[in-house]
């Protein structure tokens, strides 16, 4: 049996203190909507994060925006990449929807519905700048809302008034004006063309993805998802632009065949932004939009992209490392111990990331005698997908206002425990098990880190008995042989 499971590293601590100390309310104040949850010293900041108003719930017509395909027609690549990317369907991911609708329905109190709420400004920012989850809670009603995260939102966005809980300021044209208004992103040197541009500091950062990529419980002020802040006390962050890998670097330079992780190349995309024939210019590097995380869920059983699922399975054999830790020699009927060793090599966060509630990455360990005879086993996954309680998992827990485990972010008060691998970070696992006398060796040892955006029986019980199985995802393994003495 597994005998230690070590306390968290004081890597994830320091994540909670610091975002305990810089978002401190009075528990008994109405909730506070989408507040950031950092707010950098200003000689840190990107040029465009400001102090000013957020734009708010309602605050913006939805004719504002184009709809992607319009963009689609000067940026042919980056529109096809982006159509089949996460962010394209972000609001249409079966079991975050599911999940959402759960919520709306069991929600509570002032806080834990506007904790709800605050699920639709990420997930669908124009259903929410222009008011319309309210009234269609289960789909966004208008074309621009339908396209989830697309084009016009990200590159109208002119600031921000801090990192986490989404709070962007948007400054869109107009559609129905045939306004294409200004759009910002990385390059100083963009033509003007159907649209005015602007290079934009904020686009080149983590902090822009840290927008919605660190949430808070918008009541407790709990941290929820806090992948820009693993990231932001993590190695990849030097505090020196010259060495620091940003959010960009890895997720935006990936391609097919080209995972860009931390522990492979990230090599440069030369091409066009937009075609020659439209005032494009030919540039060293263009950023990617596939936009590939972990998530091979909606890729694979959802929406069918053999391809872009491969990208996200490359991303998590990339991010990992596994090694076996065993003595030079055994003895039958003597206990047997060995240690497993896994290491975030790949990812600029912990791993995993986001919804870590719900993800589960954890080890299958088995040893087998000369015979092939399975003689020690943990972490195996039964024929309902079931995994067994024994297995070492890395996750977070969450727990209630009673001091029970939950999965219902909107109940959550606290972190009951959080088990992660912080990046360029490790964690060493025990095991241990007494030989049989007459066990016939060389005994053969096996680790396998697995991975899958969930575990089997929360789809099931969010989406019925006609839930997809959850892709389950091999990231990295290790064998070894240990004979007698």
């Amino acid at each position: 049996m597994r005998l230690i499971r070590f306390p968290c590293l004081l890597f994830i601590v320091c994540c909670l203190l610091v975002l305990c100390l810089q978002t401190q309310n009075d528990p008994g104040a109405i909730a506070q909507e989408w507040a950031p949850s950092w707010q950098l010293p200003q000689r840190d900041r990107p040029a465009n994060i400001i102090e000013a108003p957020i734009t708010g719930r309602g605050e913006m017509p939805e004719g504002r925006f184009f709809p992607p395909i319009i963009c689609g027609a000067c940026h042919t690549d980056i529109f096809q990449q982006w159509k089949g990317s996460t962010h394209a369907y972000a609001w249409y991911d079966p079991l975050f929807r599911a999940l959402y609708q759960k919520g709306l329905q069991e929600a509570q109190g002032e806080q834990q519905r506007v904790v709800m709420d605050t699920c639709v400004r990420c997930h669908s920012p124009v259903g929410f700048t222009t008011g319309e989850w309210k009234a269609t809670p289960s789909m966004p009603g208008s074309e621009a809302s339908k396209e989830n995260i697309f084009c016009d939102f990200c590159h109208s966005i002119k600031a921000t008034t801090g990192i986490g809980n989404a709070p962007f300021i948007v400054d869109p044209g107009d559609a129905t004006k045939m306004d294409f208004g200004t759009k910002r992103g990385p390059f100083k040197d963009c033509p003007t063309t159907a649209h005015k541009t602007e290079y934009s500091e904020l686009h080149t950062r983590s902090e822009f993805c840290g927008s919605c990529h660190d949430v808070s419980h918008a009541g407790s002020r709990l941290a929820v998802e806090q992948t820009y802040t693993e990231w932001r006390l993590g190695p990849y962050n030097t505090g020196n632009p010259a060495t620091t890998i940003h959010c960009q670097d890895c997720h935006m330079r990936q391609r097919p065949g080209v995972p860009s992780t931390g522990s492979t190349e990230r090599p440069d995309n030369p091409g066009f932004a937009a075609g020659k024939q439209v005032g494009g210019i030919e540039r060293p590097h263009i950023w990617t939009h596939y936009f590939v995380g972990g998530t091979s869920l909606i890729l694979g059983p959802i929406l069918q992209e053999p391809e872009r699922q491969k990208m996200a399975e490359d991303r998590l054999k990339n991010a990992a490392r596994v090694e076996l830790i065993t003595p030079t020699a055994i003895k039958p009927g003597e206990l047997f111990r060995f240690r497993v060793m896994v290491e975030n090599v790949g990812a600029g966060h912990c791993i995993p990331t986001g919804l870590t509630e719900v993800r589960q990455m954890w080890l299958d360990v088995a040893v087998a005698d000369a015979d092939g005879k399975e003689v020690y086993r943990s972490g195996t996954v039964d024929e309902k997908g079931h995994l067994e309680e024994d297995a070492v998992v890395y996750h977070t827990i969450f727990g209630n206002e009673k001091g029970q485990p939950t999965y219902k972010i909107w109940e959550a008060t606290h972190v009951i425990s959080d088990y992660r691998v912080p990046p360029k970070g490790q964690r060493v696992e025990k095991y241990a098990f007494l030989l049989p006398p007459d066990i016939k060796l060389p005994l053969k040892i096996k680790a396998v880190l697995r991975y899958r955006s969930a575990p089997q029986w929360l789809a099931v019980e969010l989406l019925g008995d006609g839930a997809p199985t959850i892709p389950i995802v091999d990231m990295a393994e290790a064998a070894q042989m240990v004979d007698s003495r």
